[in-house]
Parts: structure tokens; sequence; C-alpha cells
């Protein structure tokens, strides 16, 4: 059954969003990025083997919260 009130042309509403949010998700993605990066490098200098993504990933965000308080 369709709903009559619904209006399929009407434009959906957008909630605005604080510009500390924006700002703070994409702070957000670019640490995941930096954490997939430096992961990967953990990959390949364990020479490829799989079955280790978590620890790498782990291991590549404690590795990054270390430099960034040494900065």
């Amino acid at each position: 059954m369709i709903d009559s009130k619904i209006n399929i042309r009407s434009k959906p509403v957008l909630s605005a969003q604080p510009e500390s949010l924006v700002n703070n998700n994409a702070g957000i993605a670019l640490a995941d990025r930096a954490v997939q990066t430096r992961a990967y490098e953990l990959y390949e200098l364990r020479g490829k083997i799989d079955g280790r993504a978590e620890q790498d990933w782990y291991q590549a965000e404690t590795d990054l919260r270390a430099s960034s308080k040494e900065v």
C-alpha cells in the first residue's frame, strides 16, 4: 500500500551539522587513513603474511599515538 501523504518530489530535509562536528569527522577520516597506512607497512615488514590484520591495526594505532605524544 502506498502512503498518499508522501510527496516524492519534495527534497529531503538535510540537517545542518555544526562546523566543529564536520571538522572532527574529517580528522577522524585522516586518522583512520594514517592507521591504515601504518598497518599496511607493518604487514609488508612481516613479509605480507596474512592472518594478523587486527594485530597490525592495533599496533599501528599504538605507534601513531606514541609518535603524536613525542611532538
